[in-house]
């Protein structure tokens, strides 16, 4: 189930130029955001994420955001044409034992990730705050 967030932004620390971990007025938590482009994030921004808790770290792991201060957002890079290309053949070459334990579970999981990565992104572009 996807979680949407909306605060200002406390405090970041950018791991590279996609990726950047950050706290949110209001939500005790940290948030990862990793976007296909370079995010644009200072504090005191004002920010909506969605996204899912990881219970193995406790951080919140965001598909999508939205800077509202800035009038910028971003989604994560989702292969969803990847995970669809890995079922496919997968199930082509059903007759090898390979393919059906390795590509079309990777498969699914690629287009479950891409799914919720949409649907993060239309929460996150439908959100009118501020």
């Amino acid at each position: 189930m996807l979680d949407k967030l909306v605060g200002k932004v406390l405090n970041f620390k950018a791991v590279t130029k996609t990726k950047v971990q950050f706290e949110l007025s209001e939500h005790n938590c940290v948030i990862e955001l990793q976007v296909s482009d370079a995010w644009v994030i200072n504090r005191n921004d004002e920010v909506t994420v969605v996204g899912e808790r990881d219970s193995k770290t406790g951080k919140f792991i965001a598909y999508a955001y939205n800077n509202h201060t800035k009038g910028v957002f971003g989604k994560y890079d989702a292969q969803v044409a990847g995970g669809w290309l890995f079922v496919v053949i997968g199930l082509f070459f059903f007759w090898a034992i390979f393919p059906l334990f390795f590509h079309v579970p990777a498969g699914i999981k690629q287009i479950s990730l891409g799914k919720k990565v949409n649907e993060a992104f239309d929460l996150v572009t439908q959100s009118n705050v501020l």
